[in-house]
């Protein structure tokens, strides 16, 4: 592992990465970011982005030594000469497509350190933390989900949060016509996972939570101690210079009804409320609204961290939530994309193309029988957490350009994607495992404890009558009697093994319900194979 990459995990690179936040974060705190600045930055960015990807790729590539891509672009042939003269003369995204083909990209399993690269005869070993921007000096750590190995940790510098984060955040808000005096709520867990940094994005554009919510129990989940100290760190420096962040009250998720009650009062009280959470927390809130007759009308939703389905968008609708905001990302890279104000499907959105460039690459996902064009996400903002090189997202889509008119036309973002899916995820409650991770849990786990072998056994993701995202368990009914709850919590318990993130993700799938047991036969391909992990409702066209 890359010595830099060990020591930020160590006792040592964290003290000072909390001192850099003690010395840091009062000035971050105490200049909040206008619309108007947001907008000239990122202006300026689209008309600097193919020097902006040189310049990283010199600094963070080809001037460090241990970059994984650099064995990959001269496996290419390409010495940053080339590459340099590539871009300047082809333009980014024709420029990535070319070094696409020639193998210069990542897929998620090599990205997240499971498997090495191999193109040809080269072969690169990775980790995940391979992948760092090696000349940061972070202020907050978060970490992403992971499953058979570490959940990948992500280190942010406060510049990045303003100028990535909270840059774009502050043109979206300003769209919605969000006030900043109604009461902004979110139900996020607090750590590890996207509730700080959320907490320090929205604070930064001028939008700091007045009521946050947490689904997880400190009694129910136990992070690490150096998770818990940050935390606290946090809310209590903010306190200290003046923010007020407010403590996170324990909701189940079991309980959406409190948290609509929350929001119906402050709408009555205040004429108006905001509410950020995960895409299928926020439609538990919204169904929990409608059974108990609160109309939620007024309110603004923020959602994110699963697609959001037209059964989805319905459910929130129905509530009277007509206002929304459609946050796609990753804590790996930040926002990729915000809603399109005037978009022709409910989850359309602004691909950022003044942080990152984007290309797209077909690509076969084995353990689902599925073909897609993967969406591949390259860095251009010199303080990415991570240094990405046409790197898999983990999702496909239908991506477009077209004139919309809405505000990130204007400034000159106009490429679209929309029917996001992920292609080699099971995402639900806004928690996410990489279809490996299961693989292994159906063709290992299950049948030494219930019996049968591969084949057998088969996830698949779809969506109910509700819109509710669930993860159904399919048994071959030839296996016999089991114990569909011992089952449930064995597949729980085996997801569950490793870091707080780990255990965080299994937490909430319990609370939530998102598992079940269907005792039929496994989905058969047209190609006629049983594959472990099937999706049912991908868009026309990508499915075998």
């Amino acid at each position: 592992m890359n010595p830099r990459i060990a020591g930020k995990q160590g006792i040592g690179g964290r003290l000072r990465m909390a001192g850099r936040g003690l010395r840091d974060l009062r000035r971050f705190l105490a200049d909040p970011l206008t619309p108007a600045a947001a907008r000239a930055s990122i202006v300026t960015r689209l008309d600097n982005r193919d020097e902006l990807l040189i310049d990283l790729v010199r600094d963070a590539v080809y001037g460090h030594l241990n970059s994984p891509y650099l064995p990959l672009l001269r496996h290419a042939g390409c010495e940053f000469g080339d590459f340099v003269r590539l871009v300047r003369s082809e333009g980014a995204e024709t420029a990535l497509n070319q070094l696409a083909t020639e193998g210069v990209y990542v897929s998620v399993e090599e990205f997240k350190g499971r498997v090495p690269i191999v193109r040809g005869g080269l072969t690169v070993k990775v980790g995940a933390g391979d992948f760092d921007n090696p000349h940061l000096a972070p202020h907050i750590e978060s970490q992403t989900g992971g499953g058979r190995g570490p959940g990948t940790r992500v280190a942010y510098e406060l510049g990045f949060l303003a100028e990535s984060w909270a840059t774009h955040l502050a043109i979206g808000f300003e769209a919605l016509g969000m006030d900043n005096r109604v009461p902004y709520g979110m139900w996020l867990p607090t750590r590890p996972g996207a509730g700080p940094v959320v907490l320090l994005a929205h604070t930064k554009c001028g939008f700091p939570p007045t009521q946050w919510f947490s689904p997880l129990t400190p009694h129910g989940f136990r992070p690490s101690m150096w998770n818990r100290l940050s935390a606290h760190g946090l809310l209590g420096l903010g306190r200290l210079y003046g923010v007020g962040w407010p403590r996170p009250e324990y909701v189940a998720l079991g309980d959406a009804g409190r948290v609509a009650l929350w929001i119906h009062t402050q709408l009555q009280r205040e004429g108006g409320c905001w509410f950020n959470s995960y895409t299928g927390t926020a439609v538990r809130v919204c169904q929990a609204a409608v059974r108990a007759g609160l109309d939620l009308s007024g309110a603004t939703f923020l959602f994110g961290g699963e697609p959001l389905t037209e059964a989805k968008h319905a459910a929130v609708i129905r509530a009277g939530v007509t206002r929304q905001l459609v946050m796609y990302g990753s804590m790996d890279a930040g926002y990729l994309g915000l809603s399109c104000f005037h978009g022709q499907r409910c989850d359309e959105v602004h691909l950022f193309d003044d942080a990152f460039a984007f290309i797209e690459r077909t690509r076969q996902v084995a353990h689902a029988g599925v073909s897609v064009k993967a969406l591949l996400a390259s860095s251009l903002l010199p303080m990415a957490p991570k240094v990405l090189l046409n790197v898999e997202i983990g999702d496909f889509g239908v991506l477009s350009r077209r004139p919309c008119g809405c505000v990130w036309e204007q400034m000159g973002l106009t490429r679209h994607l929309h029917t996001i899916r992920s292609f080699d995820k099971l995402t639900s409650e806004g928690m996410t495992f990489v279809g490996t991770d299961f693989v292994r849990v159906l063709e290992e786990v299950l049948p030494e404890q219930f019996g049968g072998g591969p084949g057998d056994y088969q996830m698949i993701e779809e969506e109910d009558q509700t819109g509710r995202t669930r993860v159904s368990i399919v048994v071959r009914p030839e296996i016999g009697h089991i114990d569909q709850k011992r089952l449930i919590q064995t597949v729980l318990s085996a997801l569950s093994q490793g870091q707080d993130s780990h255990r965080m993700m299994a937490r909430i799938w319990s609370e939530s319900g998102t598992l079940r047991v269907l005792r039929e036969q496994p989905f058969v391909t047209t190609a006629g194979k049983v594959l472990p992990l099937h999706i049912r409702g991908a868009p026309p066209g990508q499915r075998p």
